[in-house]
C-alpha cells in the first residue's frame, strides 16, 4: 500500500462554529474526497496544548493516519480540525513536513461577534467545565481560566478565537494552497460556494444533498444538575448503558430527556454586542485589507 495515498491531504482549520460541520459533510458527498469519521481530531496540536483540552483528540500518529485508510482511493483525504486556524505556529509546520506542501486549506470565517456567542453557548452545552451563566462573564475570565485550567478546551477562548487577522495571514504566508470562505455567502448561496470550493480542489462540480441539518444549536440547558448528568461520564450513565444496551433506544431517551430540560438560548444583549463591536473592530479591518474584501460590516 502507498503511505503517501492513505495521508491527509485537505484540512479544513477553522474557524469554530462557522459553519465547518456542515462543510465537513458537504466535501464528504464528493467521490474525489474522502473526509474521516472523525471530524475533529485535532492530532496536529492535541499534545502541544495539553491531551486534556480536547478529550475526543488523537495523539497517537498511526490512529490519527488510521483514520483515512478508507480514502486511499480518493483524490482528497481531509478532516477538519477548528482549533487548528487559532495555532498557526504549531500546525503549519508539521503540516508541510508531515504530509507536504501541497496540502489543501480551507478556512470558513463568520461574523467574529455572532461567531463569539455562539461559541460560549456551544461550549456552556456540550461541556461541563463550562459553568459561567452569563456570556460577558465567561468572555472576561476566557483567557485567564484557559491558561490555568490545563483541562480547559480551547474552544472556551471566545476572545483570540475571532481575532482572525493573524491567524488568517499566517495561513497564507506559510500555506501554498488556501481557500476562504466567508459564511455569509455560504449561508446565501451554498452551492455557489461548494462549487468554488471543488474549482479550488481541481476536481468535477457535483450537486450537493443539503437537506440533512448539522450541528443545529439555538438550545441551552435549564438545569446545570442535569447537564452534568447528560454530558459527564459518571456511574448513572454507565448504569444506565448496562440496563439499556440498545444504543438507538437510548439515543431516543436521551432525545427526550433533552426536550424536557432545554430551552432556546436567548439573544445577545444590545451593551455585549457594542463591547464585541468595538474588540473586533481594527482587527476586521485588518482583515479586510488582507482579503481584500470589505468585512467592515460586521462591527458597523
Amino acid at each position: 500500500m502507498d503511505k503517501i495515498n492513505t495521508r491527509p491531504n485537505l484540512f479544513v482549520v477553522g474557524a469554530a462554529k462557522s459553519g465547518t460541520t456542515s462543510l465537513h459533510n458537504y466535501l464528504d458527498q464528493h467521490p474525489d474526497i474522502f473526509m474521516c469519521n472523525l471530524k475533529e481530531p485535532h492530532f496536529l496540536i492535541n499534545n502541544e496544548i495539553g491531551k486534556d483540552r480536547i478529550p475526543i483528540g488523537i495523539c497517537s500518529e498511526s490512529k490519527y493516519l488510521n483514520l483515512f485508510l478508507k480514502g486511499k482511493e480518493t483524490k482528497y483525504r481531509g478532516e477538519s480540525s477548528v482549533m487548528y486556524l487559532m495555532y498557526p505556529e504549531i500546525v503549519i509546520p508539521k503540516i508541510n513536513q508531515k504530509f507536504g506542501e501541497d496540502c489543501k486549506i480551507i478556512i470558513m470565517l463568520r461574523n467574529p461577534i455572532e461567531r463569539a456567542y455562539s461559541g460560549f453557548q456551544h461550549v456552556k452545552r456540550y461541556n461541563v467545565k463550562e459553568d459561567c451563566l452569563d456570556f460577558n462573564s465567561a468572555w472576561n475570565i476566557s483567557e485567564e481560566r484557559y491558561f490555568s485550567d490545563l483541562e480547559m478546551t480551547p474552544a472556551s477562548r471566545y476572545k483570540e478565537l475571532g481575532l482572525y487577522y493573524k491567524q488568517v495571514k499566517s495561513y497564507l504566508d506559510g500555506m501554498k494552497n488556501v481557500h476562504i470562505i466567508i459564511y455569509d455567502d455560504y449561508k446565501k448561496d451554498l452551492q455557489f460556494e461548494m462549487n468554488k470550493v471543488f474549482d479550488f480542489l481541481q476536481i468535477q462540480k457535483v450537486e450537493i444533498n443539503f437537506q440533512r441539518k448539522h450541528m443545529v444549536g439555538g438550545w441551552q440547558w435549564d438545569d446545570e444538575h442535569m447537564k452534568y448528568l447528560m454530558m459527564k461520564k459518571n456511574p448513572i450513565k454507565l448504569f444506565l448503558k448496562l440496563l439499556i444496551p440498545f444504543k438507538c433506544l437510548r439515543k431516543k431517551i436521551r432525545r427526550k430527556i433533552q426536550h424536557r430540560n432545554t430551552s432556546i438560548v436567548p439573544d445577545i444583549s444590545d451593551d455585549d454586542v457594542q463591547m464585541l463591536k468595538l474588540f473586533y473592530k481594527e482587527d476586521v479591518q485588518k482583515l479586510s485589507v488582507l482579503l481584500e474584501r470589505d468585512l467592515n460590516y460586521w462591527t458597523k
